[in-house]
């Protein structure tokens, strides 16, 4: 989440709230990039008063908590860990791997990276991956998988494309070969990158407002394809097997040729 969202409290109330009916588990992940860095009174807030939530994700015991970026406030995790006892994974990816798991003494307690799509006309490698796997030195790796990347948002002087034909496939066979902690999906509702997998929500499309609208590349696009498969995918890699309880077909195209 960015810092200053202007719906953030209701929100974040509302899904904890139905978390804890559905069973469901969160995890804060804070956006340093978006309005700015977040104040370290603001993390300590946000994680000790959801953290007792019984919808909130734990690992060894405990709150994770993750970040989009933020290296340059690396040392006031010592602070926020100590108050709050959060397992900390950030994205560093601007560090690269080992300067991250190097960063404020070695802070992090694992490394989210940010990696998920490939350069140019080459497919979808591993080599980013495996770097993150071993520069922690045993400590956990969180693995990014997305179905692909377009943004045209020349509010936020964004206008590019990366390469995603078999991008969705491809990462969960990666996944499976080298079996992270944790893997994320890049991502729910991140509209303005097009690599949403969740449904379109349209009073959530704040990434538009600095232009006009909804962006065309957006207009009458679902992704609700690519989550077809995906128990599939999450059975496959929690337990190396999986249980096929329907058949089903998920496709994706260009509407306008290469």
């Amino acid at each position: 989440m960015a810092r200053g969202e202007p719906m953030d409290a209701k929100a974040i109330t509302d899904a904890f709230s139905n978390a804890e009916a559905l069973g469901f588990k969160l995890f804060f992940s804070f956006d340093y990039a978006g309005r700015g860095p977040f104040s370290k009174d603001e993390v300590v807030s946000s994680i000790n008063k959801y953290a007792p939530s019984s919808a909130y994700f734990r690992h060894q015991k405990k709150p994770l908590v993750s970040t989009f970026e933020g290296p340059d406030q690396a040392e006031d995790r010592h602070d926020v860990k100590a108050i709050t006892n959060c397992f900390f994974v950030p994205d560093w990816s601007s560090l690269g791997a080992g300067p991250a798991i190097r960063a404020a003494s070695g802070v992090a307690d694992g490394l989210f990276s940010w990696a998920g799509w490939p350069w140019g006309a080459q497919d979808m490698e591993t080599y980013v991956d495996a770097s993150y796997m071993e520069a922690p030195g045993g400590k956990p790796h969180m693995m990014p998988v997305s179905p692909w990347f377009y943004t045209n948002l020349p509010g936020y002087c964004k206008n590019w494309l990366w390469r995603g034909d078999h991008l969705w496939y491809d990462r969960w066979i990666q996944v499976n070969t080298l079996l992270p902690e944790f893997v994320r999906i890049i991502s729910w509702n991140d509209y303005g990158e097009s690599h949403h997998i969740g449904p379109i929500r349209d009073h959530a499309l704040v990434a538009f407002d600095k232009d006009s609208g909804k962006a065309p590349f957006l207009n009458s696009l679902d992704h609700h394809g690519w989550r077809v498969l995906l128990p599939f995918a999450i059975d496959r890699c929690k337990s190396n097997k999986a249980v096929v309880t329907y058949e089903g077909v998920s496709f994706w195209y260009r509407p306008i040729p290469k």
